[in-house]
């Protein structure tokens, strides 16, 4: 790239990030904000550059609450008008959201409004390269952004408005860091990496762990186990006692126990074999994990995966899996688990369904949904937090 590019393309930026208003002042911003009584799913649209704000109902119906919003933040080097938006991460009162935009490098920070719709015109704050990833600290103070293309992950303090503010960068132990995950009581981060490039023949790769410390900046990263190449997913159980990685190129799903020190011991009997698998989540209470997989639409066995977790931590698929769906690449779980939603990059489209005993899946009436935007990738997908008790 030439200096002459370089320059221009800052300038652009510079001026997107002083065009765009700080976030103003609001109630919302201290108190919890009241959604739909079902709650309210996000989709993150690549394409489109815009989010989607869907009002979750019985059965895990969706409704659109009105049209997808900008995450803005263009440059000259962007894509599409909002600089493919990947990962979106909520504070824990679900007053405020996160979404990076990869090819911008940018945070738009959003509001939410009464009815849980996200809010126009976000706040656009700068991140390193690439951003991938967006991951708020169980007590809503810290947000971290995983900067792929630089090997970092960015950390901020959120103000009492919701504002991020970047504090920190720190590395990571390898290249194209992906997705971040913190223990439910916020003392460590593990960290994921994944590469388009990866083949059978690459190397496996690590799980890194942090230490978090008392102001939210993270301790040196030590490489704590390993799994198979392109780990684009990165989830824990609700009490913290186990966790599981996706390795797409190994087609596997890769599980250990977690120490009280944050070490990582392989479960026995893993991994387990899931066609391409990306994103994956456990419902709340620690029964089931659900897995998106098999992107390849025209190929066996569908693209969302059930299992039952054992007590030590083993895998058997549930008796309705997998889920007669499309391929998917993401997954998220309502609060109270009773639905379980997935993204159908290909057609714009979420899946639903309703968890039922056993952990089988019926798939809501009218499903898949439209996201009104385009082509949701990995890491697209929230559920709006249950609101807090107290303010953050």
């Amino acid at each position: 790239m030439s200096s002459v590019f370089r320059r221009a393309r800052a300038a652009v930026l510079a001026a997107a990030l002083l065009c765009v208003p700080a976030l103003a002042p609001s109630p919302a911003a201290a108190d919890p904000v009241l959604p739909p009584s079902g709650g309210v799913l996000y989709v993150t649209n690549a394409v489109s550059g815009d989010v989607s704000s869907l009002a979750i109902g019985p059965g895990g119906t969706l409704s659109p609450l009105g049209t997808p919003v900008s995450t803005g933040g263009c440059t000259l080097e962007g894509t599409g008008p909002g600089c493919t938006p990947r990962g979106i991460a909520l504070t824990p009162n679900g007053a405020t959201a996160y979404v990076v935009n990869s090819d911008s490098s940018t945070l738009a920070v959003f509001r939410v409004g009464v009815r849980g719709a996200l809010q126009p015109h976000p706040l656009l704050v700068e991140t390193g390269k690439e951003p991938w990833g967006a991951t708020v600290a169980p007590n809503g103070r810290t947000l971290y952004v995983t900067d792929t293309a630089d090997r970092t992950i960015s950390a901020y303090r959120i103000g009492a408005d919701g504002t991020p503010s970047r504090f920190a960068v720190f590395r990571t132990t390898s290249d194209h860091p992906k997705q971040t995950v913190l223990s439910p009581d916020g003392r460590f981060l593990y960290l994921s990496y994944a590469d388009a490039d990866e083949t059978e023949d690459s190397p496996a790769r690590p799980i890194t762990r942090y230490a978090v410390l008392p102001d939210g900046s993270l301790g040196p990263p030590q490489d704590v186990a390993k799994a198979g190449p392109a780990n684009y997913g990165i989830t824990m159980s609700p009490d913290g006692g186990l966790l599981y990685v996706t390795s797409n190129v190994a087609q596997n799903v890769q599980g250990f126990r977690v120490g009280k020190d944050g070490s990582l011991k392989p479960v026995p009997g893993l991994p387990v074999s899931v066609p391409f698998p990306v994103g994956l989540k456990v419902t709340p209470d620690g029964q089931h994990l659900y897995v998106s997989a098999n992107l390849d639409t025209g190929s066996p066995p569908g693209g969302l995966l059930g299992f039952t977790i054992h007590a030590d931590g083993s895998l058997t698929p549930t008796a309705d899996s997998p889920a007669p769906t499309a391929g998917t690449a993401a997954v998220a779980i309502t609060p109270d688990g009773r639905d379980v939603f997935a993204n159908i990059q290909d057609t714009s489209q979420v899946v639903a369904f309703a968890i039922g005993s056993g952990g089988t899946l019926k798939q809501a009436p009218g499903s898949p949904f439209s996201t009104g935007g385009k082509r949701p990738l990995s890491q697209s997908l929230a559920v709006r937090p249950v609101p807090a008790a107290t303010p953050q």
